[in-house]
């Protein structure tokens, strides 16, 4: 057997695990995804109006700190949680930038969130929650 087989067979192997784990990742314990799927619905329709749409990204952090807790993470404040998540999250500085945004909506009342803003917020909301395996 050559040496380019060896290899060509090594990496092959890789390759197929690496997949078997990104798509055999059974979904978390405890964790309804059609809830999940039909609140994330309900989200997405908030933030079709524009009166409604800084409410979807309240929704959508309630329903992110909602599926961290159901998963197990630790953490007395989602902040914390999302801490004990990151090594679960590919793009952690999306959902920080979200949640900063879910902060100012609530805090500051006079921020109005850009459409552009509330779009890249539900972006990293939904990648965390494809992340986390509850959709």
């Amino acid at each position: 057997m050559s040496i380019t087989l060896i290899i060509t067979a090594i990496i092959f192997a890789i390759i197929i695990l690496v997949f078997i784990n990104l798509v055999g990742r059974p979904v978390p314990k405890g964790v309804d995804k059609q809830y999940f799927q039909n609140e994330w619905g309900d989200i997405i329709e908030l933030a079709k109006e524009q009166k409604t749409k800084p409410m979807s990204i309240i929704n959508a952090d309630r329903l992110l700190d909602e599926a961290l807790r159901s998963i197990g993470f630790s953490g007395n404040t989602m902040a914390e949680r999302l801490v004990s998540a990151k090594q679960h999250l590919r793009d952690r500085n999306s959902v920080w930038g979200a949640h900063r945004l879910r902060n100012k909506i609530v805090h500051e009342s006079l921020h109005e969130p850009s459409d552009k803003e509330i779009q890249n917020a539900l972006k990293g909301y939904y990648q965390a929650f494809k992340d986390l395996r509850v959709m």
